[in-house]
């Protein structure tokens, strides 16, 4: 495996710091998950673990897929014993992760100066709200205040509103493994003598969260105004099927809206790809899609090559055929667990693996 020779400490509890670590393990990474006493027993009794025993315990356990090719060991870092642990750990890490703030940090004697000090070669990935820097330096938040901050959330609907999902916490860790990626090839041309040249990671959910607006930001800057929510062109919309059930259509480029416009026995649509009234536009559309079901839909788009997609739930996501053909995701006993992203060749590939528990975990 690629990082067979990459090891990682994992200190962070919520979703952007283990699913970068957890990204960081699919490619091979040795990765030690740090679990504080207190967090493992909230989380417990959050997912009601403290009252399973056996295999409905391992199955549920097995549920946190950002766990996955982690080995976990509980440990008490704020205890004079639990640091002495991790100081101890610390001699051959080169990547450690957390998502504290600066107060915690310097109790539980975690600040890179700290780190650094006892071995200069670890790269250090801090990962918060606002970062470290700038006039919301180490404020609290979560995803939608990382989402609020970028301006993503104006991009939701007719008014702001929480989404079903944290892109903010995904989209950061995919950019964290990816400085990761660039620190470690950084380092091995520039192996760190003492801790003045020792690399840190400021990584801010709500820097990541500004590259989901790129688009957005340069219509905006483009033409001096807000941009609208839809692309003015062709059928860009969510639509209702025959069978109360949806399908997203993108068909704007202009052979597909073409095709489509054709096949659907509307050709007068055609000349309304851009321009005019969208709203009376897509609710003729919505008229159309009216006439077949979701997966009558799916099996059309399919036959002749259009951009209409079924608008799955997520149980039907985690049993796509597609999704598991190309190992995005992989089937584990009673669990399905997300594979590598993307594709490669020429690189070994395993199937990635729950979370372990550790000797003396």
């Amino acid at each position: 495996m690629p990082l067979h020779d990459i090891k990682v400490l994992d200190l962070s509890r919520y979703l952007p710091g283990p699913q970068t670590a957890a990204l960081l393990g699919d490619y091979g990474a040795q990765v030690i998950r740090i679990e504080n006493p207190r967090h493992a027993a909230n989380r417990d009794q959050a997912w009601g673990l403290q009252d399973m025993t056996g295999p409905e315990r391992t199955r549920v356990q097995a549920c946190d897929l950002s766990g996955r090719n982690k080995t976990l060991v509980t440990l008490d870092i704020f205890t004079q014993d639990g640091r002495a642990k991790l100081t101890e750990m610390l001699g051959d890490v080169d990547v450690l992760i957390h998502d504290y703030r600066g107060s915690t940090l310097t109790k539980a004697h975690l600040t890179p100066a700290d780190i650094h000090g006892t071995n200069p070669s670890v790269i250090y990935v801090g990962l918060s709200a606002t970062g470290t820097t700038g006039p919301r330096a180490d404020a609290p938040g979560h995803d939608p205040i990382a989402l609020a901050l970028s301006g993503a959330l104006t991009r939701t609907g007719e008014t702001p509103q929480f989404l079903g999902f944290p892109p903010a916490d995904i989209l950061t860790a995919a950019h964290t493994a990816f400085a990761i990626m660039v620190a470690l090839h950084h380092r091995a041309a520039h192996p760190p003598q003492s801790p003045d040249q020792a690399i840190t990671l400021d990584a801010a959910m709500s820097d990541s969260a500004l590259s989901l607006m790129t688009s957005v930001f340069a219509r905006q800057q483009r033409t001096g105004t807000e941009p609208p929510q839809d692309f003015p062109m062709g059928d860009n919309w969510i639509f209702e099927t025959a069978d109360k059930r949806h399908v997203a259509a993108t068909n704007m480029e202009r052979p597909f809206w073409d095709r489509f416009c054709s096949l659907v026995g509307r050709p007068d649509l055609v000349g309304r790809f851009t321009g005019g009234d969208r709203a009376a536009l897509r609710q003729e559309l919505q008229e159309i899609y009216l006439t077949r079901t979701r997966d009558e839909w799916d099996a059309f788009a399919t036959q002749n090559d259009l951009q209409i997609a079924p608008v799955l739930s997520a149980a039907e996501a985690l049993t796509d055929p597609h999704h598991h053909a190309r190992g995005a995701l992989h089937q584990m006993g009673d669990v399905v667990i997300p594979g590598r992203p993307v594709r490669m060749t020429g690189v070994p590939n395993t199937a990635p693996r729950p979370s372990q528990r550790g000797a003396g975990a």
